[in-house]
C-alpha cells in the first residue's frame, strides 16, 4: 500500500472517530508531515484523497476543514443494510428464480450462451414499514451457492464475504408513478409518485455484478454542495 494512501486511511479513521469535530480545521500541512513522519508531497497527495471522498474540503489562503458525516457518507456506496443499521431492517422476498434473462440482460452482463441469472423480487421493511421495493439480477456463474436465504440479510455483504472487491455503484435516479402491484406493497396510493434508482454494482475490472431497480416508499432526494 502506498503511504499516502495509509495515512489517508488513518485520517479517515480519525475523522470517523470523531477526533476531528465537523466543519473544524484540520491540521496544516506541516505539522502532518511531522505527524506522519512523511513528505510534503505524500501529505498532499493524502489529502487530496480525503477531499474525493468527501471528509474535507478546502478554504483558499484558510487550510484544510472536516466535512460532517453526511458529505463523505452521501459519497460512499451505502446499501439499506448500512443506511439503516441500527434499526430494525427486515425483507418479504416475493420471487426467487433462476432464470436466461433477456437479449438486453445477456449483453449487459457478457453472459455466454447457457449462463443464467439469479432474479429476485424482495420488499425492505424498517420497523415493519416498508421503505423500498427491490427487483434485482445476479450471474449465476459468479455466486453458484446463492440462494434464497441470502435475501433475509445484506446481499452486497454476502458479494463481499466472497472475497470479491465491489469496485463502483452506477445509478440512475428518477421519479415514476407506482403501479398498483408497486403501491400495494408500498402502502401508497396507487399513481402516486416515488423514487426510482437504477444501480448497477460493478466488482474490479468493471465485471458487473448485480442489476437492481430499486423502488423507493419516499419520493424525496436530498442533495449536498460545498464551495
Amino acid at each position: 500500500m502506498s503511504k499516502y494512501v495509509d495515512i489517508a486511511q488513518q485520517l479517515i479513521a480519525m475523522i470517523e472517530a470523531g477526533e476531528y469535530r465537523s466543519w473544524g480545521v484540520l491540521e496544516g500541512e506541516l505539522y502532518l508531515t511531522r505527524l506522519f513522519s512523511a513528505s510534503r508531497v505524500t501529505i498532499r497527495k493524502a489529502l487530496s484523497l480525503l477531499k474525493d471522498k468527501g471528509y474535507i474540503h478546502s478554504r483558499q489562503g484558510s487550510g484544510y476543514y472536516v466535512n460532517p458525516p453526511e458529505f463523505y457518507k452521501e459519497q460512499h456506496l451505502t446499501t439499506l443494510s448500512d443506511r439503516y443499521a441500527n434499526k430494525n431492517l427486515s425483507s418479504i422476498v416475493l420471487a426467487f428464480d433462476i432464470v436466461e434473462g433477456s437479449d438486453e440482460m445477456r449483453r449487459m452482463f457478457h453472459l455466454f450462451e447457457g449462463q443464467k441469472l439469479y432474479h429476485f423480487r424482495r420488499i425492505r421493511l424498517v420497523d415493519d414499514i416498508p421503505v423500498a421495493l427491490e427487483e434485482t439480477w445476479m450471474p449465476v456463474s459468479l455466486f453458484e451457492d446463492f440462494n434464497e436465504s441470502d435475501l433475509y440479510g445484506s446481499v452486497m455483504k454476502y458479494i463481499e464475504n466472497r472475497n470479491y472487491v465491489i469496485s463502483h455503484d452506477f445509478k440512475k435516479i428518477q421519479a415514476v408513478q407506482l403501479n398498483s402491484e408497486a403501491a400495494r406493497h408500498l402502502r401508497k396510493e396507487e399513481h402516486s409518485l416515488s423514487l426510482q434508482i437504477i444501480h448497477k454494482v460493478y466488482l474490479l475490472k468493471s465485471v458487473l455484478a448485480q442489476y437492481t431497480i430499486e423502488t423507493q416508499a419516499d419520493n424525496q432526494l436530498s442533495a449536498l454542495s460545498i464551495r
